[in-house]
């Protein structure tokens, strides 16, 4: 499924128009990034599927693999992680 067609479904599923459904889709993304950058320890929940929070990944080094073997570094940094509501855990 791609964005438009998204947009489509979830227009179809709430009786809105796609503008209306885009707009909405379009906030809820501004306001999980807004919350999570401000507060990393937030989550922020997408009702019956799960929870958007930020996952902190240390610092990584290693050899590269290729026939090189140049040392390689990634620093730390943040991620976004999604997790996903037990009771919606098996299809």
């Amino acid at each position: 499924m791609n964005k438009i067609d998204m947009i489509k479904a979830v227009a179809s599923e709430s009786n809105v128009t796609n503008k209306v459904a885009e707009e909405v889709m379009a906030a809820y993304e501004k306001l999980v990034l807004r919350v999570l950058t401000e507060n990393k320890d937030e989550k922020v929940p997408l009702p019956g599927l799960g929870n958007f929070s930020v996952k902190h990944v240390s610092e990584r080094s290693g050899v590269s693999a290729l026939g090189d073997k140049k040392p390689w570094t990634k620093p730390a940094h943040d991620e976004l992680k999604f997790t996903i509501s037990r009771s919606v855990r098996e299809l």
